[in-house]
């Protein structure tokens, strides 16, 4: 366990500090509605529901992440990350759904 908090916080990667801020997001919103609860028929619940299954993706991409970490040198693995999704993020909003 000591291990795995070292690697999350001595050598930090572009998915390990995208993925942290995602689960901190849906931390305080589900907080959030839960202090504050949404009125009826609205789709807040739902949109919290979603964003938890679908937190399994993030998830998947830190433990491949970290993984990784173990071999490659974490500089070179975020510059390698950010040259990747950088490119996909790219070609979907050049090619595949341009303005």
């Amino acid at each position: 366990m000591d291990s795995l908090i070292y690697h999350l916080t001595r050598k930090p990667t572009f998915i390990s500090t995208s993925t942290a801020l995602f689960f901190i997001f849906l931390i305080v919103l589900s907080v959030y509605k839960l202090v504050i609860p949404p009125k009826v028929g609205s789709a807040d619940n739902m949109i919290i529901e979603m964003l938890a299954i679908f937190s399994i993706v993030p998830l998947g991409l830190l433990l491949i992440d970290r993984l990784l970490v173990r071999l490659i040198n974490n500089i070179k693995l975020t510059i390698l990350e950010v040259i990747i999704f950088g490119s996909i993020f790219l070609y979907y909003f050049l090619v595949a759904d341009p303005f």
